[in-house]
């Protein structure tokens, strides 16, 4: 005689920030170009079944310029955990950091003395056997204004 497994009603939910740092000064949106600045991006899952969901979670960030001017990926700039970052961690929450070098936006991006671009943190997650899975989320950040610095 075969017998049913019991399994959980699975119940998730989560929540993701991000914060912008410039180096030598408090967290800030308004970075002079040619300067380095970082992100740090926090997530965690909770509910009562956390716990149970394995794999990866792959963080990605990117600018969206307002008005003219270029588009960027940053995952070049991601610290190790911001890929392949192991699941389930031991409280449910995760982080990582993208430290980005002043040449990634240097005055010869900026146009017209400031260049305004949209902060957007893509979080996703791979399960063991690398399917991508419907765990997902996204930060639409504050809007990052680069200026230039001529006398």
């Amino acid at each position: 005689m075969a017998g049913e497994f019991e399994t959980p009603s699975i119940s998730l939910t989560g929540n993701i920030s991000a914060n912008v740092l410039d180096f030598g000064a408090t967290p800030t949106t308004i970075i002079k170009a040619g300067d380095p600045w970082a992100v740090d991006v926090k997530w965690e899952m909770t509910g009562p079944n956390w716990h149970m969901v394995a794999g990866t979670w792959h963080v990605h960030l990117n600018l969206e310029s307002i008005g003219p001017g270029p588009e960027l990926s940053l995952v070049d700039f991601a610290d190790p955990n911001c890929q392949n970052q192991a699941l389930p961690s031991t409280d449910g929450k995760y982080s990582c950091r993208f430290d980005v070098p002043g040449t990634v936006i240097n005055t010869g991006v900026v146009q017209h003395q400031s260049l305004p671009m949209k902060l957007v943190v893509l979080l996703t997650y791979v399960d063991p056997l690398g399917h991508r899975g419907p765990i997902a989320a996204y930060y639409e950040g504050p809007i990052v204004q680069f200026y230039e610095d001529h006398p």
